[in-house]
């Protein structure tokens, strides 16, 4: 009760008089010592070293993003200083420059670049001021040869010199015009290359960044190790597989890295990165069910012609539709808490948190804020696998080589893009699901050209209705052929079917399949186990008839 009763003393002072009377003002320089990324956002943690006295202090962390969630401020700390964590706040500021230090480069960069231009721009100036002394040159000289000439006394040899030097002159301005030229045109592309990177590095809100406040109240002198976190967007993370299938040993090799992206307004300097599987904006709760109601449809009667034209010109109206919950926390805001006490280390590799699984990176990142993808290597594992084939002949007369495995990694196969391969080759990429732990996946790795299939209609016949008959016959006969050109037997799953009918007066009859399918579904899914030896050929006679009305036109036949 004291304590509490102390905070809303320090509250309640803060509200009646400045707080800078109230509480030491103390401007922290903080760094970013983690990040966690999410599939849609990232948590950032910062640390400020700081020296107190006994008192309230008013801690202040500046620069921080623009975009951060104000409700996701969470404010912890360890030290000697006997600390309790009274509040937290944010606010807007405006920086008089970009906060990111590769802008400022970026910007003086620029400005130098600019000052090489009007140089060029300088130089070709005093160029054309050559070119038309010359030009002046020649035309002085023309009119004074006329003079001569005019009066008797030409002299040709003093012509040939000053046209030997004013020609010799000009090649040489132009010939420096055309070099300052090419020298101007590489400059401005320069010029224009850093400004386009200089706005893609630029945050959303320009130069606005906020300023956090946290009060603390310090029940002695000591150190203390302020660490803030807080969560923002335009960052996310996805896994990227290599599969390699490796048939001789009964294996498929398993490559996973994340690719992380962020423009959220920092950079991600030398910092401790955890990828998460969790994605906070989801709703927390389960939706619920309505209940489902049968009635007669009645239409609603014709409105009038004034009422209808007055719907049609008036505007539709907006719905709001709110539900689920905002994932976001509040500041911590706790006096139990035990500030002493040291976090546990984070164990590197698989770190299971609540109902989701966290990839602890063994080595720091460097992610700038310009959106650019990053690679970084999470895990490589291998996993027993059973290789056969699957084919759909009458889709694709081509056999898959499949693989089975059982996911035995301490985490879940998430969703995610994966490149194929069997042994070296590429063979091309796919999505990979999400497979759970224990659960079994099923990976496709191509064509395989070694195992044959083909099928083909061998028979069609109609035959008319019998006597007083009233309905017609179509037979079908298909066959389809696998072969194994492998040196080592295959086992080989083939799916076919047979026709359904929607319609009483359509009959599917005289169904003859040899050898008997391994399975068949109510929908007319048959499917095939087979075993092939090496250079073995095996066959597959599926036949039918179909009955219908005599002249009718059959959909689907």
């Amino acid at each position: 009760m004291k304590n509490i009763l102390r905070v809303l003393l320090v509250l309640g002072v803060c509200g009646l008089v400045p707080c800078s009377l109230a509480a030491d003002e103390v401007l922290a320089k903080s760094s970013m010592v983690s990040v966690t990324v999410f599939p849609d956002r990232a948590t950032v943690t910062r640390e400020a070293a700081l020296e107190l006295s006994p008192g309230v202090h008013s801690v202040i962390l500046e620069g921080l993003p623009a975009l951060l969630f104000p409700n996701s401020l969470r404010v912890t700390g360890k030290g000697t200083a006997a600390v309790k964590i009274l509040g937290i706040e944010s606010s807007s500021q405006f920086l008089e420059s970009p906060f990111l230090p590769e802008m400022k480069q970026l910007q003086a960069e620029i400005e130098a670049q600019e000052y090489e231009i009007s140089k060029i721009r300088d130089a070709l100036d005093v160029l054309d001021v050559n070119e038309n002394f010359l030009k002046s040159i020649a035309v002085g000289s023309s009119v004074r040869a006329s003079q001569e000439v005019a009066l008797g006394k030409p002299d040709p040899a003093s012509w040939d010199k000053t046209i030997v030097f004013v020609e010799t002159k000009l090649r040489e301005v132009k010939s420096a015009r055309l070099g300052q030229q090419r020298i101007l045109k590489e400059q401005e592309a320069k010029l224009d290359a850093l400004k386009k990177k200089l706005d893609s590095m630029k945050p959303q809100r320009g130069k606005e960044a906020k300023k956090v406040t946290t009060l603390l109240e310090a029940g002695k002198a000591g150190t203390f190790t302020l660490s803030l976190s807080y969560t923002v967007p335009n960052a996310r993370w996805a896994p990227l597989y290599t599969l390699r299938a490796l048939p001789d040993s009964s294996e498929i090799e398993m490559t996973m890295i994340g690719n992380i992206l962020q423009r959220s307004g920092e950079n991600w300097d030398d910092v401790k990165a955890l990828l998460s599987t969790a994605s906070p904006a989801m709703g927390t709760t389960p939706p619920e069910l309505s209940p489902w109601t049968l009635d007669i449809y009645v239409a609603p009667p014709p409105a009038p012609h004034a009422d209808r034209a007055k719907k049609a010109m008036a505007p539709r109206e907006e719905i709001a539709v709110t539900g689920g919950v905002v994932g976001g926390v509040t500041a911590a805001i706790s006096e139990e808490k035990d500030l002493e006490r040291e976090a546990e280390s984070a164990v590197a590799g698989i770190v299971e948190s609540g109902l989701h699984v966290n990839f602890d990176i063994k080595r720091n990142v460097q992610v700038p804020s310009d959106g650019t993808p990053h690679k970084v290597p999470i895990d490589s594992q291998r996993l027993k696998a059973k290789f056969d084939y699957f084919a759909v002949p009458k889709l694709r007369e081509a056999a898959f080589l499949r693989g089975k495995a059982k996911n035995t990694l301490a985490y879940p196969i998430l969703t995610g893009q994966a490149d194929l391969f069997i042994l070296q080759d590429f063979v091309g990429s796919a999505e990979l699901y999400f497979t759970a732990p224990e659960d079994e996946a099923k990976l496709y790795f191509g064509e395989d050209s070694q195992v044959g299939v083909k099928r083909e209609l061998v028979k069609q016949e109609k035959s008319g209705p019998a006597f007083l008959g009233k309905k017609d016959k179509m037979r079908f006969v298909y066959r389809i052929t696998i072969q194994n050109f492998r040196k080592n037997p295959v086992e080989i799953e083939v799916l076919d079917q047979l026709p359904l009918s929607r319609n009483t007066q359509v009959e599917v009859s005289n169904v003859s399949i040899t050898p008997g399918p391994s399975k068949k579904d109510e929908q007319g899914i048959l499917s095939w186990a087979l075993t092939l030896n090496p250079q073995e050929k095996k066959e597959i006679l599926i036949d039918y008839t179909v009955e219908f009305p005599k002249d009718a036109r059959i959909i689907g036949m």
